[in-house]
């Protein structure tokens, strides 16, 4: 997996947009992921949820939901979340980021 990097303006606007709350993680492959929650914005949907499992397929969200409506990123809850009776497979190639949000 290749590695993003950002300037240093481009992270104040995302602290900005998140708030002061913002942890940062240093992510080096997607198996840090594993026990966080995250919003994976994919190609067609998001989706959010706590990653459980990561392979080189699909990473997969457990108290999974979609969603359909963020709201304004520093919102305390998204603005239309539909909850996943199951846990949620998504299809790495359809990633286009990941977020760490308040909700």
């Amino acid at each position: 997996m290749p590695t993003l990097e950002i300037s240093e303006e481009t992270l104040q606007k995302i602290k900005d947009q998140l708030g002061d709350e913002l942890e940062i993680k240093e992510v080096k492959d997607m198996e840090d992921l594993i026990g966080e929650t995250y919003l994976f914005q994919c190609a067609r949907y998001a989706y959010h949820g706590k990653v459980k499992a990561v392979n080189s397929t699909f990473v997969t969200l457990e108290d999974a939901g979609v969603v359909f409506e963020t709201g304004a990123y520093d919102n305390k809850q998204p603005g239309d979340l539909q909850k996943l009776p199951y846990d949620a497979k998504v299809m790495r190639q359809s990633i286009e980021s990941f977020y760490k949000m308040k909700w």
